[in-house]
C-alpha cells in the first residue's frame, strides 16, 4: 500500500480486514496490520456506560500528555477496544501538509512501548475521524489520542439480574453473565438493518436485555444506525392478570433516543414500572405499538423468552411484518406460539445455536403453555 493510497490509513476507504498479528513485530508497518474499522463523526464523543482511559496528544504530535493514566491501571484491567481519533483536516488531501502515514506509525509505537499488550489481536480497532472542524486553530480544540476501553481482568459472574443495579454493572462491564444468546445473534445478522427492537423486559429477561445494550455499546461507533427504534414491554406494569385485556394491556414503552444513557434510563424505568408478574407477556401488543406508532424501521426483531407464552395470540392476523425472533433459554423445544409468529409474519426464530428461516407447517394449532 503507498502513501498516496494509504493517505491517513484509508480516509477514502471504509471497513479494512486485516489478518490478526501482533502488532509490535513490524515497528515500520504498524498500521498494514491493525484491523481497522474506519468511523467519520462530526466530533468524537466519550461513550457512556464505558470504564475507558483517554491517552490525550497534541495535535499532528505523536506524545503522550498523560500515559500514567493508563499505566497505574493497566495491572488490574484488560482492553478490549480502542478507539485512534484523529481530525480529518483538511479535508481534501491535496492539502495536507502533516505526512499521516508516519505520525499514524509513531502513535501507534509509542502505544505499544507504554503497554506491549495493547498488541493484542483480541481488541477491536477503530479509526474515527473528525470532520466538524473547519480551521487549523479549530482542529487543534479536538481530541486526538487513544480512547482505550477496558474491563476488570476478574469479574463476577451473575446468575441472574434483578436490579437496575446489577443492570448497570453488566452494562459497565463490572459483571457478566453467561448466556449471551442475545448478543451472538445480532453478531450473526449483520444484514439486519434500521432494526425496530421489541424486548421483553420482565424479571426473566433482564440478562438477555443487558446483552442487547452490550452489543449496542461495543458497536455504537460502527452499527448506530443499525437499530432505529428500541421498544420495552412489561405486559401490564403491576396490573393483576384479570386486568389484562388483549390489546389494552399496557406497560409498553419506547426510548425517546439511541442514546445509550436514555436506553438504559427506559429499562430502568420499565424495571420500576413493573415486571408482568404472570407467565404469559403481551408480545404482539408491544409489536403492533411499535409498527402503528413509529417509522423509518426495515428490519423487525422481537427478543423474547420461549418460557413465556403470548397472552394475545389473537392479534397475530394484525401483525404485517416479517419478524425476527430472538428467543432466549431455550432448552428444548420451541415455543408453538413463537413458532406461529414466525411462521405467519414470514419471519424467523433464532437462538443460541441456530437459524431458523423457514418453520415447516404445524403438526397441530399452537395451544397455550404455562411452563414458568
Amino acid at each position: 500500500m503507498n502513501k498516496w493510497a494509504f493517505g491517513i490509513i484509508g480516509w477514502m476507504l471504509c471497513g479494512w480486514l486485516f489478518a490478526p498479528a501482533l502488532y509490535a513485530d513490524d515497528d515500520d508497518r504498524l498500521y498494514d496490520k491493525i484491523p481497522f474499522r474506519q468511523v467519520e463523526v462530526p466530533f468524537y464523543t466519550f461513550a457512556e456506560y464505558t470504564p475507558q482511559v483517554a491517552l490525550q496528544m497534541d495535535y499532528a504530535k505523536f506524545e503522550f500528555t498523560n500515559p500514567e493514566d493508563w499505566t497505574r491501571i493497566a495491572k488490574h484491567q484488560v482492553a478490549y477496544e480502542i478507539d485512534l481519533v484523529f481530525t480529518k483536516y483538511p479535508a481534501d488531501i491535496q492539502h495536507w501538509r502533516t505526512n499521516y502515514y508516519e505520525l499514524l506509525n509513531d502513535r501507534l509505537k509509542n502505544l505499544f512501548a507504554l503497554d506491549s499488550t495493547l498488541s493484542s489481536p483480541d481488541i477491536r480497532w477503530n479509526l474515527v475521524l473528525q470532520t466538524r472542524c473547519q480551521t487549523e486553530e479549530e482542529a487543534k480544540r479536538y481530541f486526538h489520542g487513544f480512547v482505550i476501553k477496558h474491563r476488570p481482568r476478574r469479574i463476577p459472574v451473575l446468575p441472574d439480574v434483578r436490579s437496575p443495579e446489577q443492570l448497570k454493572a453488566l452494562i459497565a462491564g463490572r459483571a457478566t453473565v453467561q448466556d449471551s444468546t442475545v448478543m451472538k445473534v445480532l453478531e450473526r445478522h449483520p444484514e439486519w438493518d434500521s432494526m425496530l427492537v421489541v424486548m421483553d423486559w420482565t424479571g426473566s429477561m433482564y440478562k438477555h436485555g443487558a446483552q442487547l445494550v452490550l452489543w449496542y455499546k461495543y458497536n455504537r461507533l460502527r452499527t448506530q444506525d443499525r437499530v432505529s427504534h428500541f421498544v420495552f414491554f412489561n405486559d401490564g406494569n403491576h396490573k393483576k392478570e384479570w386486568q389484562k385485556k388483549v390489546g389494552r394491556t399496557g406497560g409498553v414503552y419506547r426510548a425517546k433516543s439511541r442514546e445509550l444513557e436514555e436506553i438504559v434510563s427506559t429499562m430502568e424505568y420499565v424495571m420500576h414500572k413493573g415486571d408482568g408478574g404472570d407467565p404469559a407477556e403481551n408480545d404482539l401488543e408491544a409489536l403492533l405499538t411499535g409498527l402503528q406508532y413509529l417509522d423509518g424501521f426495515r428490519d423487525v426483531i422481537l427478543i423474547a423468552d420461549n418460557k413465556s407464552d403470548i397472552r394475545d395470540m389473537e392479534l397475530l392476523s394484525e401483525i404485517n411484518r416479517p419478524i425476527h425472533i430472538i428467543l432466549c433459554d431455550v432448552k428444548g423445544e420451541l415455543h408453538p406460539h413463537y413458532q406461529a409468529l414466525a411462521r405467519a409474519t414470514g419471519g424467523s426464530i433464532h437462538t443460541l445455536e441456530a437459524d431458523l428461516d423457514r418453520l415447516d407447517a404445524p403438526t397441530e394449532p399452537a395451544q397455550p403453555q404455562r411452563r414458568r
